[in-house]
């Protein structure tokens, strides 16, 4: 499908607790995730998307969990959570990173730390 076509799939289908998008293209075995906002934005009308699904933010910690479940944690922290990553630098020391538990979160981890 096209990115127009994508685009008004995804006006039609979006809640309010959908943050992210799953998306992938087939012919070059692709798969990316992205905030539906930045998504929608970047998108160009003749951009070719195979496929997607809108995701909430505990289908998007799930999607980050699976790719490295022992280093991270939601911990309560006043009204919210954050996420703690715990990690070895290459001297192997460990070290904390800590996290918004946002969508926004989420994706800094994505694509800053296990995909940089």
């Amino acid at each position: 499908m096209t990115g127009n076509e994508v685009m008004r799939q995804i006006e039609a289908q979006r809640n309010a607790n959908h943050c992210c998008i799953k998306w992938w293209r087939e012919e070059k075995d692709f798969v990316d995730f992205e905030l539906i906002d930045r998504f929608i934005e970047q998108v160009k009308p003749d951009d070719i998307v195979d496929g997607f699904a809108l995701l909430d933010l505990e289908q998007m910690w799930k999607v980050l969990t699976n790719l490295d479940p022992d280093k991270l944690m939601r911990v309560k922290k006043g009204d919210g959570e954050v996420i703690e990553w715990v990690w070895s630098d290459r001297d192997g020391k460990e070290k904390t990173s800590i996290y918004p538990f946002t969508p926004e979160g989420i994706m800094t981890i994505l694509n800053d730390e296990f995909f940089a």
